[in-house]
């Protein structure tokens, strides 16, 4: 996918400096710095000379009387110096121009100006302003307002919006927005920038250290059911169980950049990107004891959630990231089957984005892994088991005072599959009882997988740009982890595919006692499995 010119734009690196100096009056053009503990970022709003000026003493102002936690409110203000550019604001008439605000006055950088008078109480503190000829300034009154859809555009034409933002705090100073002065001009110019741009933000992020931490590790009982069965012939009665654990764990950071562009006069965004950073280490262990048969079903299970550190650009856009972990198991069975199989791998240095483009960066590999299996070997068995567990980073975005909202969701499931085909080949090798003989012995295969799908995708319409049916596996790969024939022909030949035995497993409904004796179970395979065989 090709990124947009004016998100392209949002990204560009330059020298490390604050774009918002607060030493020059931005007229027709702003900047505004954000730098707080959780991340950082810059505003930019572009418009007419009309439609942009400024309150700060850098235009000549300085305001007596404002709530700084407040967004709309009535302000007490004086011109101390009227050749920095204070009738700047009037000259098409002070309502309906967007203002810049210092950061004690308001909670938000930016408002409207909706009314201007000379304000009934004339008294300035000499703490604020002292002139050295003793003359004393008009007090004036302002109504700022933070409603930029009620604004009339018609007036002073739209005002243009650029965003940039990280995690990761400091980082505004190594990248700005720079806004194109002729829509096709720039578009022409900025599509050849799209590569080294995308690869510079990356770069940035790559080389600061900042990224939350993600860090999950639980045991968690999937599935447990147990019930006495009846005495069934010549089979006692005895007490079933089918429980399925997951022992699971996440080790990883991840950080983020976004950038926007769009009108804040009126409110509408054009352009969306998110930059996601992420290394992790994803384990786990599936364990599985059964003594029922049937099939299995968890359904996805919530483990944990937590919150990351956002980013707000106050009524502009706000980006509020959790980080959750699911789980999930399915099972079918027919035998008495243990089986513990680990889910190990590594991303390591992966960036991705949404929208996405062509492909993500980084490494997303398997590590070593252990395989146990033990079945009863007195009968012939076809079983099915799997387990998931999903790390998920959700980014909730909410654009310009709710006037879009979204979220991005971007999934890491690791699961881990076994397939089983065995058919009984030694009778004789098992007792009464139930355990096994030193000569009982399988036929059949076994196919043990596991696999790693990153998907990316949003749960609502973001304006234009993407909508809930957007959606892209980022990272789709299964890797072999054991799989093996043995035993007699006959046996072999039992194997009849994950398809036959998926529909022949689809007509158990649920667990319940098994109609023949089991047996106790055999090892059939028991393994450590380098890294360096999974393929």
């Amino acid at each position: 996918m090709v990124f947009s010119p004016l998100l392209v734009a949002a990204l560009l690196p330059i020298a490390a400096q604050a774009a918002n100096d607060w030493s020059k009056p931005c007229f027709g053009e702003c900047n505004w710095d954000i730098t707080n503990g959780s991340g950082s970022g810059t505003v930019r709003l572009v418009g007419s000379q009309t439609g942009v000026s400024d309150l700060t003493t850098a235009a000549g102002w300085t305001i007596l009387d404002c709530d700084p936690n407040t967004a709309d409110q009535d302000i007490r203000l004086v011109c101390h110096d009227p050749a920095m550019g204070c009738d700047h604001l009037n000259q098409n008439g002070a309502a309906g121009t967007l203002v810049r605000l210092p950061t004690s006055c308001g909670s938000m950088p930016f408002a409207v100006v909706t009314r201007e008078w000379v304000h009934e109480d004339q008294s300035i503190p000499a703490s604020k302003l002292v002139r050295r000829d003793g003359s004393q300034p008009t007090v004036k009154g302002i109504s700022l307002a933070t409603d930029f859809a009620a604004v009339d555009p018609n007036v002073n034409g739209n005002v243009t919006l650029f965003v940039q933002g990280s995690s990761i705090p400091g980082v505004a100073g190594n990248f700005t927005v720079t806004p194109p002065t002729d829509g096709a001009v720039a578009k022409r110019g900025l599509f050849s920038w799209i590569g080294s741009t995308l690869k510079n933000l990356s770069e940035v992020h790559k080389n600061i250290t900042g990224s939350a931490p993600l860090n999950f590790e639980k045991d968690v009982p999937l599935f447990d059911q147990s019930f006495s069965c009846p005495q069934n012939g010549a089979v006692p009665a005895f007490d079933g169980e089918a429980k399925v654990d997951l022992k699971g764990k996440v080790d990883g950071t991840v950080n983020y950049g976004v950038a926007a562009a769009g009108s804040i006069i009126p409110p509408k965004l054009d352009e969306f990107g998110l930059f996601v950073g992420l290394d992790a280490t994803v384990t786990g262990t599936l364990g599985l004891d059964a003594t029922l048969t049937g099939s299995i079903s968890s359904g996805k299970i919530p483990l944990f959630e937590t919150g990351i550190p956002g980013l707000d650009f106050p009524k502009i856009l706000s980006i509020g990231p959790t980080f959750s972990v699911n789980a999930e198991a399915t099972a079918s069975l027919d035998a008495n089957l243990n089986v513990d199989v680990d889910l190990a791998y590594t991303i390591a240095g992966a960036q991705l984005f949404f929208p996405p483009n062509d492909k993500p960066a980084g490494s997303f590999t398997p590590n070593d892994s252990n395989l146990k299996l033990s079945v009863s070997p007195n009968i012939t068995s076809h079983g099915q088991i799997a387990a998931h567990l999903i790390p998920s980073l959700a980014f909730g975005i909410d654009v310009l005072s709710g006037a879009a909202k979204a979220t991005i969701n971007l999934d890491v499931d690791a699961s881990a599959a076994v397939d089983l085909s065995l058919t009984a080949v030694a009778e004789a090798g098992i007792s009464k009882d139930g355990s096994k003989s030193t000569d009982a012995s399988f036929g059949g295969c076994v196919d043990v997988t596991t696999g790693l799908a990153v998907t990316a995708g949003a749960d609502a319409s973001l304006l234009s740009l993407f909508d809930k049916s957007t959606s892209v596996d980022l990272f789709n790969k299964t890797f072999d982890l054991f799989k093996k024939c043995f035993g007699s022909n006959p046996a072999r030949r039992a194997y009849t595919g994950r398809a036959e035995r998926a529909a022949l497993m689809a007509k158990r409904a649920s667990v319940g006692c098994p109609s023949g004796l089991l047996g106790k179970v055999a090892s059939v395979v028991e393994e450590a499995i380098p890294a360096a065989k999974i393929v």
